[in-house]
Protein backbone atom coordinates (compact mmCIF):
# COMPACT_ATOMS: atom_id res chain seq x y z
CA UNK A 1 0.00 0.00 0.00
CA UNK A 2 1.05 3.31 -0.43
CA UNK A 3 2.75 5.13 2.29
CA UNK A 4 -0.24 7.32 3.92
CA UNK A 5 1.58 9.70 6.29
CA UNK A 6 2.75 11.53 3.17
CA UNK A 7 4.78 15.02 3.73
CA UNK A 8 3.77 17.64 2.39
CA UNK A 9 6.03 19.73 -0.33
CA UNK A 10 7.11 21.98 2.71
CA UNK A 11 6.29 22.53 6.24
CA UNK A 12 3.24 23.57 7.25
CA UNK A 13 1.86 24.92 10.26
CA UNK A 14 -0.33 22.50 12.07
CA UNK A 15 -3.16 25.89 12.68
CA UNK A 16 -3.12 28.12 9.45
CA UNK A 17 -4.68 31.17 10.61
CA UNK A 18 -4.53 32.33 7.00
CA UNK A 19 -7.34 30.09 6.11
CA UNK A 20 -10.03 31.75 8.76
CA UNK A 21 -9.25 34.75 6.64
CA UNK A 22 -10.30 33.20 3.24
CA UNK A 23 -13.16 31.61 5.04
CA UNK A 24 -13.81 35.17 6.44
CA UNK A 25 -13.75 36.56 3.16
CA UNK A 26 -16.21 33.73 1.98
CA UNK A 27 -18.68 34.41 3.61
CA UNK A 28 -19.01 38.54 3.93
CA UNK A 29 -19.14 38.09 0.46
CA UNK A 30 -22.46 35.74 0.53
CA UNK A 31 -23.91 38.23 2.69
CA UNK A 32 -23.15 41.16 0.53
CA UNK A 33 -25.00 39.41 -2.09
CA UNK A 34 -27.71 38.34 -0.33
CA UNK A 35 -28.53 41.51 1.04
CA UNK A 36 -31.49 42.79 0.11
CA UNK A 37 -30.79 46.50 1.45
CA UNK A 38 -27.42 46.28 -0.26
CA UNK A 39 -28.82 45.45 -3.51
CA UNK A 40 -31.35 48.04 -3.84
CA UNK A 41 -28.46 50.75 -3.95
CA UNK A 42 -27.61 52.58 -7.25
CA UNK A 43 -25.30 50.64 -9.71
CA UNK A 44 -25.09 47.64 -6.57
CA UNK A 45 -25.93 44.70 -9.18
CA UNK A 46 -22.70 43.66 -9.31
CA UNK A 47 -22.96 42.68 -5.28
CA UNK A 48 -25.16 39.53 -6.59
CA UNK A 49 -21.56 37.52 -8.25
CA UNK A 50 -20.84 37.89 -4.27
CA UNK A 51 -22.25 34.32 -4.37
CA UNK A 52 -18.96 32.72 -5.60
CA UNK A 53 -18.22 33.08 -1.85
CA UNK A 54 -19.31 29.96 -1.79
CA UNK A 55 -17.28 28.43 -4.37
CA UNK A 56 -14.15 29.62 -2.10
CA UNK A 57 -15.83 27.78 0.53
CA UNK A 58 -15.92 24.20 -1.83
CA UNK A 59 -12.20 24.78 -2.64
CA UNK A 60 -10.69 24.97 0.87
CA UNK A 61 -13.36 22.23 2.02
CA UNK A 62 -11.57 19.93 -0.91
CA UNK A 63 -7.87 21.38 -0.10
CA UNK A 64 -8.13 20.63 3.66
CA UNK A 65 -10.26 17.24 3.90
CA UNK A 66 -8.47 15.56 1.16
CA UNK A 67 -5.36 16.40 3.19
CA UNK A 68 -6.36 15.20 6.11
CA UNK A 69 -7.65 12.20 4.46
CA UNK A 70 -4.70 10.87 2.78
CA UNK A 71 -2.30 12.13 5.59
CA UNK A 72 -4.55 10.22 7.97
CA UNK A 73 -4.82 6.93 5.64
CA UNK A 74 -3.00 4.67 7.64
CA UNK A 75 -4.48 5.38 11.24
CA UNK A 76 -6.06 2.85 13.00
CA UNK A 77 -9.69 4.17 12.88
CA UNK A 78 -9.45 6.12 9.60
CA UNK A 79 -13.15 6.04 8.72
CA UNK A 80 -15.06 6.13 12.60
CA UNK A 81 -12.62 9.44 13.58
CA UNK A 82 -13.32 11.26 10.26
CA UNK A 83 -17.16 10.32 10.18
CA UNK A 84 -17.38 11.20 13.29
CA UNK A 85 -15.32 14.37 13.66
CA UNK A 86 -17.59 15.65 10.65
CA UNK A 87 -20.55 15.32 12.59
CA UNK A 88 -20.08 16.87 15.97
CA UNK A 89 -18.83 19.53 13.49
CA UNK A 90 -21.47 20.10 10.98
CA UNK A 91 -24.76 17.99 11.87
CA UNK A 92 -25.64 19.81 15.50
CA UNK A 93 -26.21 23.45 14.42
CA UNK A 94 -27.78 22.22 11.15
CA UNK A 95 -30.21 20.13 13.04
CA UNK A 96 -31.34 22.69 15.05
CA UNK A 97 -32.07 24.88 12.37
CA UNK A 98 -34.02 22.60 11.00
CA UNK A 99 -36.19 21.98 13.74
CA UNK A 100 -36.40 25.48 14.17
CA UNK A 101 -38.13 25.62 10.49
CA UNK A 102 -39.50 22.81 10.55
CA UNK A 103 -41.42 22.78 13.73
CA UNK A 104 -41.60 26.06 15.63
CA UNK A 105 -41.36 28.64 12.33
CA UNK A 106 -44.99 27.74 10.69
CA UNK A 107 -46.21 28.80 14.77
CA UNK A 108 -45.10 32.23 14.01
CA UNK A 109 -44.51 32.78 10.16
CA UNK A 110 -47.10 31.89 7.56
CA UNK A 111 -45.10 29.61 4.97
CA UNK A 112 -46.06 27.15 2.68
CA UNK A 113 -46.61 23.39 4.33
CA UNK A 114 -43.26 21.74 4.63
CA UNK A 115 -44.91 18.41 6.22
CA UNK A 116 -43.61 16.24 3.85
CA UNK A 117 -39.96 17.71 2.50
CA UNK A 118 -38.36 17.32 5.59
CA UNK A 119 -36.26 14.23 4.72
CA UNK A 120 -34.53 15.70 2.15
CA UNK A 121 -33.20 17.81 4.12
CA UNK A 122 -32.57 15.51 6.94
CA UNK A 123 -30.78 13.61 4.51
CA UNK A 124 -28.95 16.31 2.67
CA UNK A 125 -29.98 15.34 -0.63
CA UNK A 126 -31.88 18.86 -1.50
CA UNK A 127 -29.72 20.02 -4.12
CA UNK A 128 -30.89 16.89 -5.95
CA UNK A 129 -34.20 17.81 -6.74
CA UNK A 130 -33.77 21.33 -8.62
CA UNK A 131 -38.03 21.50 -7.74
CA UNK A 132 -38.46 20.95 -4.33
CA UNK A 133 -39.86 23.94 -2.16
CA UNK A 134 -37.30 25.46 -0.19
CA UNK A 135 -38.70 26.39 3.06
CA UNK A 136 -38.26 29.83 5.00
CA UNK A 137 -34.24 31.07 4.97
CA UNK A 138 -32.76 27.33 3.93
CA UNK A 139 -31.91 28.61 0.73
CA UNK A 140 -28.71 28.14 1.30
CA UNK A 141 -28.38 24.34 3.15
CA UNK A 142 -27.53 23.00 -1.14
CA UNK A 143 -23.92 23.77 -0.71
CA UNK A 144 -23.83 22.07 2.67
CA UNK A 145 -26.14 19.57 0.68
CA UNK A 146 -23.17 19.01 -1.59
CA UNK A 147 -20.37 18.97 1.24
CA UNK A 148 -22.50 16.42 2.74
CA UNK A 149 -22.17 13.74 0.40
CA UNK A 150 -18.27 14.82 -0.43
CA UNK A 151 -17.67 13.81 3.08
CA UNK A 152 -19.19 10.63 2.91
CA UNK A 153 -18.16 9.30 -0.39
CA UNK A 154 -14.67 10.65 -0.17
CA UNK A 155 -12.94 9.36 2.15
CA UNK A 156 -13.15 5.50 0.94
CA UNK A 157 -12.16 6.54 -2.68
CA UNK A 158 -8.83 8.04 -0.98
CA UNK A 159 -8.43 4.96 1.05
CA UNK A 160 -9.17 2.60 -2.19
CA UNK A 161 -6.80 4.24 -4.49
CA UNK A 162 -3.65 5.56 -4.97
CA UNK A 163 -2.85 9.41 -5.27
CA UNK A 164 -2.03 9.19 -9.38
CA UNK A 165 -5.62 7.44 -9.37
CA UNK A 166 -7.20 10.19 -7.38
CA UNK A 167 -5.87 12.63 -9.21
CA UNK A 168 -7.46 11.57 -12.57
CA UNK A 169 -10.56 11.00 -10.95
CA UNK A 170 -10.84 14.82 -9.34
CA UNK A 171 -9.68 15.71 -13.23
CA UNK A 172 -12.58 13.40 -14.66
CA UNK A 173 -14.84 15.13 -12.28
CA UNK A 174 -13.62 18.75 -12.77
CA UNK A 175 -14.89 18.01 -16.62
CA UNK A 176 -18.07 16.28 -15.97
CA UNK A 177 -19.54 19.19 -13.84
CA UNK A 178 -18.80 21.97 -16.98
CA UNK A 179 -20.17 19.29 -19.11
CA UNK A 180 -23.65 18.89 -17.33
CA UNK A 181 -23.83 22.67 -17.32
CA UNK A 182 -23.31 23.35 -20.33
CA UNK A 183 -25.41 20.36 -21.80
CA UNK A 184 -28.09 21.38 -19.46
CA UNK A 185 -28.17 24.55 -20.70
CA UNK A 186 -28.57 23.90 -24.11
CA UNK A 187 -31.43 21.56 -23.14
CA UNK A 188 -33.50 23.61 -21.27
CA UNK A 189 -32.64 22.45 -17.54
CA UNK A 190 -33.80 24.26 -14.36
CA UNK A 191 -31.15 27.17 -13.67
CA UNK A 192 -31.63 25.19 -9.98
CA UNK A 193 -30.35 22.02 -11.64
CA UNK A 194 -27.34 23.96 -13.75
CA UNK A 195 -26.11 25.61 -10.16
CA UNK A 196 -27.51 23.39 -7.41
CA UNK A 197 -27.31 19.89 -8.26
CA UNK A 198 -23.99 18.20 -7.03
CA UNK A 199 -22.21 17.13 -10.46
CA UNK A 200 -22.75 20.03 -11.82
CA UNK A 201 -20.62 21.88 -8.65
CA UNK A 202 -18.05 19.59 -8.08
CA UNK A 203 -15.55 21.11 -10.07
CA UNK A 204 -14.29 23.53 -6.99
CA UNK A 205 -14.23 20.45 -4.51
CA UNK A 206 -12.44 18.90 -6.87
CA UNK A 207 -9.45 21.27 -8.10
CA UNK A 208 -8.92 22.18 -3.92
CA UNK A 209 -8.69 18.19 -3.40
CA UNK A 210 -6.39 18.17 -6.63
CA UNK A 211 -4.10 20.75 -5.16
CA UNK A 212 -3.59 18.80 -2.06
CA UNK A 213 -2.80 15.67 -3.50
CA UNK A 214 0.03 17.43 -5.52
CA UNK A 215 0.88 19.30 -2.25
CA UNK A 216 1.80 16.10 -1.26
CA UNK A 217 4.19 14.76 -4.06
CA UNK A 218 7.86 14.65 -4.94
CA UNK A 219 6.94 16.97 -7.99
CA UNK A 220 5.83 19.99 -6.15
CA UNK A 221 8.19 22.49 -4.82
CA UNK A 222 7.57 25.57 -3.22
CA UNK A 223 8.83 27.25 -6.46
CA UNK A 224 6.57 25.38 -8.25
CA UNK A 225 3.58 25.90 -5.78
CA UNK A 226 4.14 29.64 -6.44
CA UNK A 227 3.80 28.81 -10.18
CA UNK A 228 0.84 26.66 -9.72
CA UNK A 229 -0.96 29.99 -7.75
CA UNK A 230 -0.14 32.45 -10.46
CA UNK A 231 -0.99 30.45 -13.28
CA UNK A 232 -4.48 29.64 -11.38
CA UNK A 233 -5.18 32.89 -11.38
CA UNK A 234 -3.92 34.34 -14.61
CA UNK A 235 -6.15 31.49 -16.12
CA UNK A 236 -8.73 31.81 -14.12
CA UNK A 237 -8.96 35.55 -14.42
CA UNK A 238 -9.14 35.34 -18.42
CA UNK A 239 -11.25 32.56 -18.47
CA UNK A 240 -14.38 34.36 -16.33
CA UNK A 241 -13.56 36.98 -18.68
CA UNK A 242 -13.71 35.12 -21.68
CA UNK A 243 -17.25 33.74 -20.41
CA UNK A 244 -18.58 36.95 -19.69
CA UNK A 245 -17.88 38.17 -23.09
CA UNK A 246 -19.71 35.68 -24.26
CA UNK A 247 -22.09 34.30 -22.57
CA UNK A 248 -23.33 37.37 -20.83
CA UNK A 249 -25.95 37.38 -17.89
CA UNK A 250 -25.06 33.33 -18.40
CA UNK A 251 -21.93 33.35 -18.01
CA UNK A 252 -21.61 31.38 -14.50
CA UNK A 253 -22.06 28.30 -16.50
CA UNK A 254 -18.37 28.20 -17.44
CA UNK A 255 -17.23 30.77 -15.31
CA UNK A 256 -17.60 28.38 -12.38
CA UNK A 257 -14.73 26.74 -13.35
CA UNK A 258 -12.61 29.18 -13.88
CA UNK A 259 -13.75 30.84 -10.61
CA UNK A 260 -12.76 27.67 -8.89
CA UNK A 261 -9.61 27.94 -10.78
CA UNK A 262 -8.51 31.78 -9.30
CA UNK A 263 -9.65 30.61 -6.00
CA UNK A 264 -7.14 27.91 -6.18
CA UNK A 265 -4.52 30.04 -7.07
CA UNK A 266 -5.45 32.49 -3.83
CA UNK A 267 -5.65 29.63 -1.75
CA UNK A 268 -2.13 28.58 -2.97
CA UNK A 269 -0.67 32.14 -2.50
CA UNK A 270 -2.21 32.38 0.90
CA UNK A 271 -0.61 28.88 2.65
CA UNK A 272 2.84 30.34 1.84
CA UNK A 273 2.32 34.24 2.76
CA UNK A 274 3.68 34.56 6.38
CA UNK A 275 1.61 36.39 8.71
CA UNK A 276 4.19 38.88 9.60
CA UNK A 277 6.01 39.57 6.50
CA UNK A 278 3.86 39.67 3.70
CA UNK A 279 0.73 41.87 3.06
CA UNK A 280 -1.74 39.22 2.03
CA UNK A 281 -0.30 37.25 4.96
CA UNK A 282 -1.34 39.78 7.28
CA UNK A 283 -4.85 40.62 5.97
CA UNK A 284 -5.69 37.64 6.35
CA UNK A 285 -5.17 37.42 9.51
CA UNK A 286 -6.25 39.99 11.40
CA UNK A 287 -8.04 39.31 14.74
CA UNK A 288 -11.80 40.39 12.84
CA UNK A 289 -11.58 38.40 10.19
CA UNK A 290 -9.72 35.38 11.95
CA UNK A 291 -13.14 35.16 14.28
CA UNK A 292 -15.24 35.82 11.17
CA UNK A 293 -13.72 32.67 9.34
CA UNK A 294 -13.74 31.18 12.93
CA UNK A 295 -17.65 31.19 13.09
CA UNK A 296 -18.28 31.09 9.38
CA UNK A 297 -20.31 27.76 9.74
CA UNK A 298 -22.92 29.45 11.95
CA UNK A 299 -22.78 32.55 9.80
CA UNK A 300 -23.55 31.16 6.78
CA UNK A 301 -26.34 28.64 8.32
CA UNK A 302 -28.19 31.52 10.42
CA UNK A 303 -27.75 34.62 8.19
CA UNK A 304 -31.01 34.15 5.52
CA UNK A 305 -33.77 33.51 8.44
CA UNK A 306 -31.99 36.18 10.16
CA UNK A 307 -31.97 38.40 6.85
CA UNK A 308 -35.71 37.80 6.01
CA UNK A 309 -37.11 38.38 9.68
CA UNK A 310 -35.09 41.85 9.07
CA UNK A 311 -36.46 43.05 5.91
CA UNK A 312 -40.01 42.96 6.74
CA UNK A 313 -39.17 44.43 10.11
CA UNK A 314 -36.45 47.49 8.44
CA UNK A 315 -39.29 48.17 5.94
CA UNK A 316 -42.38 48.64 7.87
CA UNK A 317 -40.06 50.74 10.35
CA UNK A 318 -38.20 53.16 7.87
CA UNK A 319 -37.49 55.85 9.88
CA UNK A 320 -35.34 57.46 6.63
CA UNK A 321 -38.07 57.61 4.37
CA UNK A 322 -36.34 60.90 2.60
CA UNK A 323 -32.51 59.35 2.60
CA UNK A 324 -33.27 55.84 1.33
CA UNK A 325 -29.76 55.12 0.35
CA UNK A 326 -28.55 55.83 4.11
CA UNK A 327 -31.37 53.49 5.08
CA UNK A 328 -30.47 50.83 3.10
CA UNK A 329 -27.06 50.77 4.41
CA UNK A 330 -28.28 51.32 8.12
CA UNK A 331 -30.09 48.09 7.20
CA UNK A 332 -27.47 46.37 6.12
CA UNK A 333 -25.42 47.25 8.94
CA UNK A 334 -28.07 45.73 11.06
CA UNK A 335 -28.43 42.51 9.64
CA UNK A 336 -24.78 42.11 9.37
CA UNK A 337 -24.38 43.03 13.15
CA UNK A 338 -27.35 40.40 13.93
CA UNK A 339 -26.06 37.72 12.29
CA UNK A 340 -22.49 38.30 14.21
CA UNK A 341 -24.19 38.42 17.44
CA UNK A 342 -26.55 35.11 17.23
CA UNK A 343 -23.45 33.33 15.88
CA UNK A 344 -21.03 34.30 18.27
CA UNK A 345 -23.76 32.92 21.22
CA UNK A 346 -23.90 29.59 19.10
CA UNK A 347 -20.44 29.48 18.54
CA UNK A 348 -19.41 30.10 22.21
CA UNK A 349 -23.14 27.92 23.94
CA UNK A 350 -24.04 25.35 21.56
CA UNK A 351 -20.60 24.50 18.89
CA UNK A 352 -17.59 25.44 20.82
CA UNK A 353 -18.12 22.28 23.64
CA UNK A 354 -19.38 20.34 21.44
CA UNK A 355 -16.51 20.47 19.18
CA UNK A 356 -13.73 19.93 22.36
CA UNK A 357 -15.23 16.42 22.39
CA UNK A 358 -13.37 15.98 18.54
CA UNK A 359 -9.86 15.65 21.18
CA UNK A 360 -11.85 11.92 21.58
CA UNK A 361 -10.80 11.15 18.06
CA UNK A 362 -7.94 12.38 16.81
CA UNK A 363 -7.69 12.54 12.98
CA UNK A 364 -4.08 11.36 12.60
CA UNK A 365 -3.16 14.06 10.62
CA UNK A 366 -1.80 17.39 10.85
CA UNK A 367 -3.32 19.48 8.92
CA UNK A 368 -5.93 22.03 10.02
CA UNK A 369 -9.73 20.70 9.61
CA UNK A 370 -11.98 23.15 8.19
CA UNK A 371 -14.02 25.09 11.18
Amino acid sequence: MENTHSQTAFPLASYIPQFDGLRAISILAVFVAHSEFLRALPHAQILEYGRVGVDLFFVLSGFLITGILIDSKSSRYYFRNFYIRRALRIWPLYYLILSLVFLITPFFVRVQSTGNIWPYFALYVQNLFPHLHIPYGLEPTWSLAIEEQFYMSWPLLVFSFKKRTLSILLACLVLISLTLRIVGFEHGAPLKFIHNFTLCRMDAVAMGSMAAIWLRSSSCTMIRWRRLATCCIVAGIGGVALARIVLGQQSTIISYTFIAMSFVGLLAFALVSDPDKSHLGRLLTTPWLRYTGKISYGLYLLHMPIFLQLNGFMRRHDLLIEFPILWNLISAFVQFLSVFLVATASWKIFESPLLRLKALFPSGSKTQEPI
